[in-house]
């Protein structure tokens, strides 16, 4: 057994032995919410990724709100990552997972809106979709089952941990090392280069500076472009690209600065927001909301087997609907009917593994000073929108900001954001543009569905990188 081999068996071991032991030896004070109540009565509202709720009044759409999440977490048993002998991320992809999370979010609020709720918790409530004749709701079924895929564990998927891991070669990173809140970031950027179904702009704001112009630019669908184009999945009104935005900051040495917990959570109100993709020391996590001065937050650290997602249609789920008929006719036949039944129940509710029933707190003074600020604009009305918010919530009410906005990039400042240059250097990276080419030759979004269904509602340059204990 070699090198890689032997470390991959034993993260799993050593994650637990590390977890248990911290577990035992935190300090009350300073340690995550053990608590069975996962929101207890407050005063204080609950923002979860810009939507404000009373957890004294709206604890189950509290809740809801938050399950609908997709939830990455380390998986096993999936197929080798590359040329390596890596079947689990175990040990050292929760930042990787942190990364498909924002990302997750982001097409959910792209393709089915902010108020879209997950609600298919067994195959009744799936088959309710098919004997309602709600085509709405069963289309917006379907493509959340595609956005899923999208991520599942397997070199053919787009932001698969595949992908991920092997374009992380470009960043300096093997298979296998930990990933810092900049570096995924810059990773998630350049694999979007390739999805040309989802088509959106991913900008990752360098040294603590937005560059207005910059993102205009590059959001900004000039008018010759081919309007025929079937390949675009998101056919926007106002020639613009939606947007997902990182500002990756260093808010302190080895903790963070107290002058940024209040602007922090200003943030998490934002409509646009994301979340925050950071962690405590050694530990990354994924930001979704706050409540006084405690985080809410999902954790990738549970190990869970692969899970291959199918991915759905109507006649699909026709026909797993008939042959469940078909399995209870033949209830007194066959003595293997509740293990087929139960195979099929499978097959349609293969993403419960994918949602977290319960979100964990913790104190704000605990976050590590490395993190990243996530957005999401979907047209440039709400780009233009999340400017004015940053302008005034986190510029002229905060003592000190987080980041700093210019219109344009001084002439004397070369541009690091030129996708051509990283296309060029990507297809020169032979360890990982072969694998990274085959898998945006799948169409992960059908494009009727998803015109029909769009959204109902209206720096660091060195990353701390992240340990798993």
């Amino acid at each position: 057994m070699d090198l890689y081999s032997t470390l991959n068996s034993l993260a799993p071991k050593i994650s637990y032995l590390n977890r248990d032991f911290n577990h035992h030896h935190q300090h009350d004070d300073q340690s995550i919410d053990e608590n069975p109540k996962d929101f207890p009565p407050t005063e204080d509202p609950v923002y979860i990724l810009g939507k404000k709720y009373s957890s004294l009044y709206e604890l189950n759409e509290i809740r809801s709100d938050v399950r609908s999440n997709i939830w990455m977490t380390y998986r096993r048993n999936f197929p080798p990552i590359g040329d390596t002998n890596f079947t689990s991320d175990s040990g050292w992809g929760c930042m990787l997972r942190c990364g498909q999370m924002v990302l997750a979010r982001a097409f959910i609020n792209l393709y089915l809106g902010r108020n879209w709720h997950w609600n298919y918790t067994n195959l009744e409530s799936i088959k309710q979709l098919l004997q309602d004749d709600n085509e709405t709701e069963l289309k917006k079924y379907l493509i959340y089952k595609n956005i899923l895929k999208m991520f599942t564990d397997q070199k053919t998927s787009s932001y698969s941990i595949h992908q991920i891991a092997l374009m992380g070669v470009c960043e300096g990173k093997n298979v296998g090392q930990w990933f810092g809140p900049n570096t995924i970031a810059q990773v998630l950027r350049k694999l979007s280069l390739f999805d040309k179904m989802s088509d959106v702009f991913i900008y990752v704001a360098m040294d603590n500076i937005v560059f207005l112009d910059d993102i205009k630019k590059s959001c900004k669908i000039n008018d010759d472009d081919d309007d025929d184009d079937e390949t675009k999945c998101q056919e926007i009104t106002s020639k613009w690209k939606p947007l997902i935005l990182f500002i990756p900051l260093r808010l302190g040495l080895t903790e963070i600065n107290p002058v940024y917990f209040r602007a922090l959570k200003t943030t998490f109100t934002f409509p646009q927001t994301l979340g925050i993709l950071g962690g405590r020391p050694n530990h990354a996590l994924y930001f979704i909301g706050c409540c006084g001065d405690d985080l809410i937050y999902l954790d990738p650290h549970t190990t869970q087997p692969n899970v291959n997602i199918v991915a759905q249609d109507r006649e699909y789920l026709e026909q797993i609907l008939n042959e469940e008929i078909q399995n209870d006719l033949l209830l007194d036949i066959s003595s293997n009917n509740d293990q087929c039944i139960t195979s099929l129940s499978q097959q349609s509710t293969d993403d419960i593994s994918y949602h977290c029933e319960r979100p964990y707190r913790m104190s704000i003074s605990l976050l590590d000073p490395s993190l990243s600020l996530c957005f999401f604009c979907k047209n440039e009305e709400e780009f233009n929108h999340w400017t004015r918010l940053t302008m005034e919530k986190l510029f002229h009410e905060q003592t000190q900001p987080l980041f700093e906005i210019m219109q344009t990039r001084p002439r004397e400042w070369q541009n690091n954001d030129d996708d051509d240059n990283d296309l060029e250097f990507i297809a020169s990276s032979s360890s990982s543009s072969k694998l990274i080419n085959q898998s945006f030759v799948h169409k992960n979004i059908p494009n009727d569905l998803a015109q029909q269904t769009s959204d109902v509602d209206n720096n660091v340059d060195d990353d701390e990188e992240f340990e798993i204990i």
